[in-house]
């Protein structure tokens, strides 16, 4: 008998589905089944309840239902049986076996059918707040042509005000918009770092830099973390050993691990950095999302003598799917950056950064969504590691979307392959480490719809 979920089931599993992607009800009605298909959380073969009995259950009129079901059909999604009703076609699982190879990114963030707990990212657009671009809006925008190296001057200028309001005053001129953090970062290295250089960082740290520092053959010196901060007596050895003039550090809420830097830690560091000559790439990605809403001076804003180029971005505060990020730096050394840029790329996408500008225009209410919606999400997946994983030790974030967890033995590598093949992604400790450690650890992102991460760590269990 094949089997069938009932309208209270399926109901509680789509959740608040009426804020899925759509313009209209049954669009994202479908985006939410279709979405609950791909992941696996509505499994293959399962029979859909009737149109009428579905449609009083989500209390809207049966052609809303049957449209969006007929589009599904189309899409090969779902299929009509006679005798059956309407049923759940094969979607096929998770294949990527999660092993770290030479890059990490790819592993992390390729696109995979299953629920992907690995790319600690939005789970889709509907953190965006309601932004129109128009014709018309696209044609004020900037020059007619669209190739803006600098970034658009409204973005620019949103970009700049947010600094401004943080402590660290602005202008503009000292913004450079990127196609994400990521593309910052590898300007700001091209810039400032020649192969065979060393590069002190976070440990563990963003996954992305490492794969950065190979790609330019970097190496990478692991800088431990203490608390919630960069552990300062050991910066200053390594910077007075002269291994190192460069120092990566994540002085807001840190990836992975979700910890938060207290004001003294940063004063502390400041006074550090101010001593020892290094410039620093600040990455304040996840600033946004500190989940007691507070917003520290960043480092830059600290130093008196120190070289810091702030690396930010709107993917996690809103979607990926922009790919827009910024740079800050000294106008001097701006032009240089927008120089090396010209070399492989004319500028971010238009429509991407009006959208950006808009979200900026909206920041507090959409920080005061995003936040609590965060740590409900991260109580919610420690509860159920909690309950199904007793011997995993999570460690409670206080910003960002992602777990590191502690595992009772180091098997974060074997973890991650065998829960690829039930249909569940994680990102395994090795890829945030540069020293070979990280074998006992995995990082979980906890953003993602409740029955997602409810199915998924059900899957790790």
């Amino acid at each position: 008998m094949p089997d069938r979920i009932g309208t209270n089931a399926l109901s509680n599993m789509l959740g608040d589905w009426t804020t899925g992607v759509g313009a209209t009800l049954h669009g994202k009605l479908a985006d939410s089944i279709r979405q609950a298909v791909e992941t696996g959380v509505l499994a293959s073969g399962t029979v859909l309840p009737a149109e009428r009995t579905l449609s009083r259950s989500l209390a809207v009129s049966r052609s809303t239902v049957t449209t969006a079901l007929n589009q599904l059909k189309a899409e090969g999604v779902l299929e009509a049986r006679h005798g059956s009703g309407t049923t759940v076609l094969e979607s096929p699982l998770v294949t990527a076996d999660g092993r770290p190879g030479a890059s990490v990114l790819p592993g992390i963030i390729t696109n995979r059918r299953g629920i992907d707990l690995a790319a600690s990212t939005p789970a889709d657009a509907r953190a965006l707040p309601q932004v129109d671009v128009d014709l018309e809006s696209l044609l004020r925008a900037g020059p007619r042509h669209g190739y803006t190296p600098e970034g658009l001057p409204v973005l620019r200028t949103a970009v700049a005000d947010r600094f401004t309001i943080d402590g660290l005053a602005t202008s503009d001129e000292e913004i450079l918009i990127t196609n994400g953090a990521q593309h910052g970062l590898a300007l700001a290295l091209t810039l400032l770092a020649s192969p065979g250089d060393s590069v002190i960082v976070d440990e563990p740290t963003y996954p992305g830099m490492i794969d950065l520092l190979a790609s330019r053959d970097l190496h990478p010196i692991p800088l431990p973390r203490t608390g919630g901060g960069v552990d300062v007596a050991a910066l200053r050895r390594i910077a007075r050993s002269g291994e190192a003039s460069i120092a990566y550090l994540q002085t807001s809420v840190h990836n992975p691990t979700g910890a938060t830097a207290e004001d003294w830690e940063l004063r502390d560091l400041a006074a550090a950095c101010d001593t020892l000559g290094l410039t620093v790439l600040e990455d304040l990605v996840l600033a946004d999302l500190r989940y007691d809403g507070t917003r520290p001076a960043p480092l830059a804003a600290r130093v008196s003598n120190t070289t810091v180029l702030v690396i930010g971005s709107i993917s996690k505060l809103g979607w990926g799917g922009l790919r827009i990020g910024w740079l800050r730096a000294e106008r001097s050394m701006l032009d240089r950056l927008v120089r090396a840029r010209l070399t492989d790329d004319l500028g971010s996408s238009v429509p991407s950064q009006v959208i950006a500008a808009g979200v900026l225009t909206q920041f507090d209410e959409v920080t005061r969504v995003r936040q609590p919606t965060l740590l409900d999400r991260s109580r919610l997946a420690i509860s159920l590691i909690e309950e199904l994983l007793p011997e995993w030790k999570p460690r409670a974030p206080q910003g960002g979307l992602s777990l590191w967890i502690d595992l009772p033995r180091p098997v974060g590598e074997r973890l991650a392959q065998r829960a690829a093949r039930h249909g569940v992604t994680i990102a395994t400790g090795t890829s945030a480490c540069v020293d070979g450690d990280g074998a006992s650890n995995v990082r979980l992102c906890f953003d993602r719809p409740e029955a997602q991460l409810r199915e998924g760590i059900r899957r790790l269990a």
